[in-house]
């Protein structure tokens, strides 16, 4: 992943920790966003290790239910845990986007990606 996008994530965490962020949400990147209405996030944890007196970094990929589709892979997020799971992985959910990765071109979500290619092949086979 890129070094800014994880920063961008720590600097936005510490941000909103400020301002009282609840213990149960978390701030993360998105890496996968190739299923409709569900995203990947990797969420960071620093933690000290007393033994080794030093801070390591722990990451948390979890699963988030994006109602609207609006995420795109690089965007960093705010999800919460929705307290019950939808389907067998996703147990959060997203609360809204924090800073968009920027591009140059409108890129379509991989997920749509994969429709528009799928399209045509589903017309032949529903004419067939």
């Amino acid at each position: 992943y890129k070094y800014w996008q994880r920063q961008t994530a720590g600097y936005l965490r510490t941000y909103e920790k400020n301002n009282k962020l609840p213990n149960n949400e978390m701030i993360g990147y998105v890496i996968n966003d190739k299923h409709p209405k569900s995203i990947r996030v990797a969420c960071d944890r620093y933690m000290w290790v007393m033994r080794y007196k030093k801070a390591f970094r722990y990451t948390k990929k979890i699963w988030a239910h994006d109602e609207n589709s609006e995420c795109h892979i690089g965007d960093v997020v705010r999800v919460q845990p929705l307290g019950y799971r939808v389907g067998p992985w996703k147990t959060y959910v997203l609360v809204r986007v924090l800073h968009r990765e920027p591009t140059e071109e409108e890129v379509p979500r991989a997920s749509t990606a994969r429709n528009l290619l799928l399209a045509p092949a589903m017309e032949a086979l529903a004419a067939y």
